[in-house]
């Protein structure tokens, strides 16, 4: 079976990433993004995590609860 899923806002992506996991197999073939605003620097910062994840260093965090925890400290 072949699936195509278009999330069209970044605050859905961890929680996708988080479903996922609980599938025995799942291959992504191709990730089709818009970062042309992006600064390199963050680009670079994210490839980074994104080689973490993949050497099995970390793992994905659902960003909403990330953001819970910093919200209203000034960070």
């Amino acid at each position: 079976m072949e699936l195509t899923i278009n999330i069209k806002e970044q605050k859905y992506i961890a929680s996708f990433l988080n479903l996922i996991r609980q599938f025995d197999y799942v291959e992504i073939i191709d990730v089709k993004e818009d970062n042309s605003e992006t600064p390199v620097e963050h680009k670079i910062l994210l490839d980074e995590r994104l080689k973490r994840v993949e050497e099995g260093k970390t793992s994905y965090k659902n960003w909403d609860l990330i953001k819970k925890k910093y919200e209203g400290k000034g960070v």
